[in-house]
């Protein structure tokens, strides 16, 4: 089963970190949908464009079930309250571009016109969706910070620094794959999404979000009993800066 897990952590100036958040995230319909892509043929034929390379920070949050029985709840695509560009703030490090983001919508009319609305929530057979987008903001995920592949699993890792998005409460965070349908201009899709109690953001802090996303024998609905694993030392020199194949 393919699930995800996310660390967000606090880090002050003077080193110190502080965990924040250390629980399962949500895989959502996004990557099910790439990968239905790849079995069919149907999406890119270039691997990078299956991997993620934008990512949201919000201020809203998208309920969904945390239960066994939520595989309507996954199918979103978008989070609640994205930030604006502006939001981000103008000494940001962080690379910010307009995008289209992809999503499948679907139809309930059986005769023309047919009018599509994006899938919240909801699910819908294969012959009634349609792959839509609109244009929004993302932030770049850096160069070496999908930080390790595995055989069956990679982690990424994204850096709000002090200079970044300060005065706002985030409260959702999304990664979003770089194109998987193969467009000529990037499409992103969400691929995994995590809400939680909001965290202020002000310059003596960044805020850090580890990412582990593949078959880690972790079920999304163990969300509220499962409490990670310690997180390795800040002074570690390999934490988040190795790139690599590894195997475990």
């Amino acid at each position: 089963m393919i699930s995800g897990h996310v660390t967000i952590c606090k880090i002050y100036k003077d080193g110190t970190k502080e965990v924040v958040l250390d629980k399962a995230n949500l895989v959502t319909a996004g990557l099910g949908s790439a990968f239905l892509d790849i079995q069919m043929g149907g999406g890119s034929t270039n691997s990078s464009d299956y991997a993620p390379h934008y990512f949201q920070v919000g201020t809203g949050s998208i309920g969904y079930d945390t239960s066994p029985a939520r595989e309507a709840s996954s199918t979103f695509y978008q989070l609640s309250a994205p930030l604006h560009w502006s939001s981000y703030g103008e000494d940001t490090d962080l690379v910010i571009d307009k995008q289209y983001r992809g999503f499948n919508a679907s139809t309930e009319n059986t005769t023309a016109p047919y009018s599509y609305t994006e899938l919240l929530n909801t699910s819908a057979s294969l012959s009634a969706v349609v792959f839509s987008g609109l244009d929004q903001y993302f932030a770049k995920v850096r160069r070496g910070s999908v930080t390790k592949f595995f055989m069956d699993s990679f982690e990424s890792e994204i850096v709000l620094d002090e200079n970044t998005a300060n005065g706002i409460s985030i409260s959702e965070v999304g990664l979003f794959a770089k194109n998987p349908k193969g467009f000529n201009q990037d499409s992103p899709l969400l691929m995994a999404y995590k809400n939680f109690t909001a965290i202020p953001k002000t310059s003596d802090i960044s805020l850090v979000f580890h990412w582990n996303i593949g078959f880690l024998g972790i079920s999304n609905s163990v969300d509220n009993y499962y409490k990670g694993v310690p997180s390795p030392p800040t002074d570690d020199p390999n934490f988040g800066l190795t790139l690599g194949i590894q195997t475990r």
